[in-house]
């Protein structure tokens, strides 16, 4: 939080980022509710569910063109009006006679702002490193994450009041939307001098870099990919944030099934049950993120994946006997606490040892790799869940194996791995993995 208020360019790059992710959360839900007003409604809530996760998939292709975009401070604030002019057309295209091919184009324009959205964040990954000192990354890193997804949970439930207070007015919703993309541009336009003054330090804009042309996508990707895995600690780092993504994943979903058939575990009743335990897990993530300065400050990273994992099997040892919905409840809080350190931390080392032209190809690589470990876990453990009148104990029993397993990954990591090498210098390696 000091960098919040002592660098003024770190300070529009938050302020512009959450106007992003307010425009983002505000419509994604409103957009749901919009699909199911539909008379294809399953189909439509069906195709809205699922496309949110296509700017994710493809986020790693949206960093590279970031990387090799010369003009950085000029398409920070040219995508953020692109969004507002797609939304101005979204509230046009919204009141009009229903069809599945204008619902088809509501689809895209939603999916391209966010790509947009996502472009603009890499974009902005270089200017970190210049406007933040190396010791600052991870309280910084923390405090946007934080951020980040309070307004991301508050924004979701207050644009799914808005619209009722609308009265279910899409297209007026859609301009107030559109009107969060252009605040984000208005941010970072005020800071102009600031960025300006950065981009001739950025490596895409040294006279060097004019006389080679980018390398090709995918070899640039190859690339990103030989020098990420040539350290240990980013190895680590991928194969750790996979298996952490696939157990999250799952766990959400199974404790959904599992609560829906155990009476004896409700807080009331079901909902309200269900919205406990996710809202502990919220906020012991934005706890966590937020409050640098604790217990677990100088902890190595394996060692705080090994406590989380040994957290996910007591709590699946409590879903199997059935235990009070308040250990339930703690548990995910304390679990969603340590997690919410390890993301900021990823980033902070992301941004302090990959040089600034593969910043934001190799965070959507880590992105990537995140997301593919969420549909593999809650296919695997819902699919177990599903079989027979014990196929949730069963569940549980083996995700609770399988984060043990991980636990003890953790401790051998912690003790094989140096991760020292975080403060490595990284050009020159990337230089010879070419």
């Amino acid at each position: 939080m000091h960098s919040y208020f002592r660098s003024k360019g770190y300070r529009a790059l938050i302020n512009a980022a959450l106007f992003n992710g307010i425009g983002n959360s505000l419509f994604n839900i409103v957009f749901i509710i919009y699909a199911g007003s539909l008379s294809f409604k399953t189909l439509a809530v069906s195709l809205a569910s699922f496309v949110v996760y296509i700017p994710q998939i493809i986020n790693v292709f949206l960093g590279y063109y970031a990387d090799n975009t010369h003009h950085k401070y000029e398409w920070m604030v040219s995508s953020r009006l692109i969004q507002f002019g797609l939304f101005m057309m979204l509230a046009f295209l919204i009141g009009m006679h229903e069809s599945l091919w204008i619902f088809g184009i509501l689809l895209a324009i939603n999916v391209s702002s966010d790509c947009l959205g996502m472009f603009a964040s890499g974009l902005e990954l270089p200017y970190f490193r210049h406007l933040v000192p190396d010791n600052e990354l991870n309280d910084a890193m923390g405090f946007e994450m934080a951020t980040d997804t309070t307004l991301q949970l508050a924004f979701q439930g207050i644009g799914s009041v808005a619209i009722v207070w609308l009265n279910y007015n899409y297209g007026l919703f859609g301009v107030i939307n559109a009107l969060t993309f252009s605040v984000a541009a208005l941010i970072i336009w005020t800071r102009k001098s600031i960025f300006q003054k950065i981009d001739p330090q950025l490596s895409v804009n040294q006279p060097d870099a004019d006389m080679h042309k980018p390398e090709p996508i995918f070899k640039s990707m190859r690339t990103t990919a030989k020098f990420m895995f040539s350290k240990k600690i980013l190895v680590l780092i991928l194969s750790f944030a996979f298996a952490m993504n696939t157990f999250f994943s799952a766990m959400n979903g199974m404790i959904n099934v599992s609560l829906l058939h155990n009476h004896n575990l409700w807080f009331g009743n079901y909902g309200t049950t269900v919205a406990l335990v996710s809202i502990a897990t919220s906020v012991g993530t934005v706890l966590g993120s937020l409050i640098s300065r604790d217990f677990l400050a100088h902890t190595k990273f394996s060692t705080m994946i090994t406590y989380v994992c040994f957290m996910l099997v007591v709590l699946a040892g409590y879903f199997v006997t059935g235990k009070s919905i308040l250990l339930i409840t703690i548990l995910s809080f304390t679990s969603g606490y340590v997690l919410g350190k390890l993301n900021p931390r990823v980033s902070a080392l992301v941004i302090r040892i990959i040089p600034d032209d593969r910043l934001g190809a190799s965070m959507g690589f880590v992105n990537m790799a995140v997301l593919i470990g969420a549909p593999v876990g809650s296919a695997f453990f819902l699919t177990i869940a599903n079989i027979g009148s014990r196929g949730i104990t069963y569940s549980w029993i083996i995700f609770g194996i399988c984060a043990l397993l991980l636990g003890i990954a953790g401790v051998i990591a912690g003790i094989k791995v140096d991760e020292s090498e975080e403060d490595v210098s990284a050009k020159s390696d990337l230089a010879q993995s070419k």
